[in-house]
């Protein structure tokens, strides 16, 4: 069991999920959940700490890879491992492009001229991108563990980005309230001011991320080639 509990799970999912119900006792003052994260303890509180913070990273996943990848993916035009295979992109240059279409026929019998993924709808020729590059990260995942890495840190920083963008929804609404009864919060206004800031800087690494991981399955790809 344990062997299974990998660097995804603590990196995308632990994390996350101690976080956001440490910062939501905070902003809401709440002393359960205080109660629930003890800042010290032995391993009987520790382990406790690790199956709450698991259970709420879990949900947070979720939501995320429901709600919030969709959106990054509606506002990026789609997955970065998926969109630098059409034609029309520039993020490689061209001989990177000769050299990843170059590796996909030997290895795949894959030839992006014959998918003709300029002439299809761009979701389908999007979709049809997205399983070439499940199947280039599926052949190197054992080659390199930097691949995986970037892709816990996406993880981490996509749940992040839903946890900040829950907090500035709570910490709006608390915020509105007190204003309404005519109490000013500098507690208030500092919450806000942190998840403004966390939400921002959580898509930025979010947004890195999903590119360096697609990058790094490219690169493995070809590093791998084997030699003729």
């Amino acid at each position: 069991m344990l062997a299974k509990f990998n660097l995804y799970d603590f990196i995308g999912v632990v994390v996350p999920g101690i976080f956001f119900l440490w910062a939501l006792g905070a902003v809401l003052d709440v002393s359960a959940l205080r109660e629930v994260l003890p800042l010290a303890g032995g391993i009987a509180e520790t382990s406790v700490v690790i199956v709450v913070g698991y259970v709420v990273g879990l949900l947070l996943q979720g939501i995320s890879q429901q709600f919030t990848e969709r959106l990054l993916v509606w506002w990026w035009g789609g997955f970065p491992s998926a969109r630098w295979l059409l034609p029309e992109d520039q993020r490689f240059t061209k001989r990177y492009r000769i050299e990843v279409t170059t590796s996909l026929r030997a290895r795949f019998q894959i030839n992006l001229a014959e998918e003709r993924l300029g002439d299809i709808p761009r979701p389908e020729a999007l979709k049809r991108a997205q399983e070439i590059f499940y199947r280039c990260y599926r052949a190197v995942e054992k080659a390199s563990e930097l691949p995986q890495t970037f892709n816990a840190q996406y993880g981490l920083f996509r749940a992040l980005l839903t946890t900040f963008v829950l907090l500035l929804i709570v910490s709006s609404s608390r915020l509105a309230l007190t204003y309404r009864d005519g109490a000013l919060s500098a507690p208030g206004y500092l919450a806000l001011g942190v998840a403004i800031v966390g939400t921002v800087v959580s898509y930025w690494r979010v947004t890195k991320r999903g590119e360096d991981f697609a990058k790094a399955v490219y690169d493995v790809l070809l590093a791998s080639e084997p030699q003729r």
